[in-house]
């Protein structure tokens, strides 16, 4: 039995009425059933399905790219279809998830991000596909609190163990058995080939690794054991693959309820006095910082004791993790917060309290990123950084919207959202090629200011870490990336460069993982001097 064939607040059958107080105990009777999901042959179908399709588009491709955006679009075809196939109601939150998932498809077969950008685009793909599948056929999504969308995100991670399986259990076996007295021998037989060819093939490639005489023989009976490990590694992979389609088609099509954890009462006891005395300090001490930061804000002026170069190197970072704390401070008063007293107005003015000078924190925070930008130009981390800086401002000013007009219920779901579409913004703004033409102008301008006395300098390794599209502004610019420095040991000339880039982007793709950055990156590298013969 899975832990979503008990839910506690999942409809089911009514309960017979249960023995008199007076009547002797039946101890031999059977406990009451609990709600079950309806056996159904589709979900698994379909799992194998997208599995299928999944190892299709990517074995042997060597990377994601159109093949990630196809799969994607497939699940979220697939999951509507299975839904309204069953004459259930579509959920819109859970739909659009999904659509934002397949979005983050089609950024891999568009965009290269730089690595740091690739792994936040990596989890919230995983996010949104794994919110999107849970909430699809359930539409509480938008009125969620925070604690139950991160529920659901745990427990769609503890369905990528049971998922598939209970599949398996669910799927209607009975209707596919053959029957003895039918005469369908062949359907048996059918079966019987179908359980012993997984057991061949994992149990024939263990023992020919273990053994070369019996990998030689059976070589000569079916295949060459270098076949035979490429077999079972397909095999393998294409397991995996089914098994990630079922975890994700499992609460798509099947589960109970979106998440394991109960759906949380009102907790709300506490008074104002009890949420207003830590709401009030926390006000107070945004005051006196705030107080602090606005000379620097408004004329300049640094604070005593402080250069430029420690002004702008501390404080960015922690001045993030107040506001992100803020936040959840917030959420956790409101939360705590008897009912009745969320719309008064002693309440809504501590928010503001607490928010306002928030505010001028938020514009010192934005001061520091623009100062350090100015003295070291852009870097993946400082780009990640003002799209962070944008979102929590953003969700703050929301957060504010809510607990003003009493709906804190309806902030989960946008405030996710936009989270998703900053970094689908980010990733459309092609960082690589963003960052690498501003510090490659700053070098060619000579830009210098209050904050750098000479020029910066562009690092060519840098650049070509930030993926392929970085690679048009890098052609552009050998020379400049180069420039000549006799015969110094470990000298950077354009060939050096060139032969980096060959390595890089001389393989074409396989069709099934292109990608548009990728294919241009190539057909420039293409028109380059070919590779040094003293190169690696």
């Amino acid at each position: 039995m899975t832990p979503d064939e008990s839910p506690a607040d999942a409809p089911g059958p009514a309960s017979p009425p249960g023995p008199s107080p007076l009547a002797p105990a039946d101890w031999s009777a059977a406990p009451p059933a609990t709600p079950r999901p309806d056996r159904a042959a589709t979900p698994l179908l379909a799992a194998l399905g997208l599995g299928l399709a999944a190892h299709l588009l990517t074995w042997r491709a060597g990377a994601l790219g159109l093949n990630a955006a196809l799969w994607l679009t497939l699940f979220l075809a697939a999951g509507v279809w299975g839904t309204l196939r069953r004459a259930q109601p579509l959920s819109r939150a859970g739909v659009t998830l999904l659509g934002v998932a397949a979005l983050f498809g089609v950024t891999l077969a568009v965009w290269d991000a730089p690595p740091e950008l690739s792994l936040l685009n990596a989890l919230a793909l995983l996010s949104a596909l794994t919110l999107g599948a849970a909430f699809l056929r359930f539409p509480e999504l938008g009125q969620a609190a925070p604690g139950r969308v991160l529920g659901a995100l745990f427990t769609g991670g503890l369905r990528f163990m049971y998922g598939p399986f209970a599949l398996l259990e669910r799927f209607p076996w009975a209707r596919v058995r053959p029957a003895a007295e039918q005469g369908r021998q062949a359907g048996r037989l059918g079966v019987g080939v179908a359980l012993a060819l997984p057991l061949l093939l994992i149990f024939g490639a263990l023992l020919s690794s273990a053994d070369a005489g019996f990998a030689h023989a059976l070589g000569h009976l079916w295949l060459p054991s270098q076949q035979l490990d490429e077999v079972f590694t397909s095999g393998l992979t294409l397991a995996l693959w089914c098994g990630f389609a079922g975890a994700l088609t499992y609460p798509a099509l099947m589960a109970l309820r979106p998440s394991l954890f109960p759906r949380a009462g009102d907790p709300g006891r506490l008074g104002l006095i009890e949420v207003g005395v830590p709401l009030g300090t926390l006000a107070l001490l945004f005051v006196t910082f705030a107080a602090l930061q606005l000379p620097t804000l408004l004329v300049g002026a640094l604070p005593s004791g402080q250069t430029y170069a420690s002004y702008i190197r501390r404080g960015y970072g922690e001045l993030m993790t107040v506001a992100f704390l803020t936040l959840s401070v917030l959420l956790a008063a409101h939360s705590l917060l008897a009912p009745g007293l969320r719309r008064s107005l002693p309440y809504r003015a501590l928010n503001a309290a607490v928010l306002l000078p928030l505010l001028v924190i938020l514009a010192g925070a934005a001061q520091r990123w623009g100062l350090y930008t100015q003295a070291y130009g852009l870097s993946t981390i400082r780009v990640l950084g003002a799209a962070f800086l944008v979102w929590v401002t953003l969700t703050l000013g929301w957060l504010a919207l809510c607990l003003w007009q009493g709906r804190a219920g309806r902030f989960a779901f946008p405030a996710l959202l936009l989270g998703f579409g900053l970094l689908l913004g980010t990733t459309a703004l092609n960082p690589g090629a963003l960052i690498a033409t501003h510090n490659l102008h700053r070098q060619t301008a000579a830009v210098t200011n209050d904050l750098r006395r000479t020029p910066q300098q562009a690092n060519a390794w840098d650049l070509l870490n930030l993926g392929a599209g970085a690679v048009p502004a890098i052609v552009a610019n050998l020379d400049v990336l180069a420039p000549g420095c006799g015969p110094a040991a470990n000298c950077v000339t354009p060939q050096t460069i060139i032969d980096d880039l060959h390595d890089r982007y001389d393989a074409p793709r396989d069709p099934r993982a292109w990608n548009l950055a990728y294919a241009r990156a190539h057909a420039l590298v293409q028109g380059l001097p070919p590779r040094s013969p003293f190169s690696r």
